[in-house]
């Protein structure tokens, strides 16, 4: 299992490039036009202190605790 971390706070422009991440085709989607598939042994962790910065469609692709 690989997991990917991040601590900090959310920017509405990076964390809205995350959406294809998040749902189901795992799918990054770089600012050069490159795309990496992340496989089903990859796991995202975002630590952050509130969701203020996150569209309704990134607050609706993640599991908050």
């Amino acid at each position: 299992m690989k997991w990917l971390i991040f601590d900090g706070p959310i920017d509405a422009i990076w964390i809205e490039d995350m959406n294809s991440v998040l749902d189901d085709s795992m799918l990054l989607c770089l600012g050069n036009g490159e795309r990496v598939k992340l496989n089903l042994s990859m796991r995202i962790i975002c630590e952050v202190a509130d969701m203020n910065a996150a569209s309704l469609a990134t607050v609706s692709r993640v599991g908050v605790i």
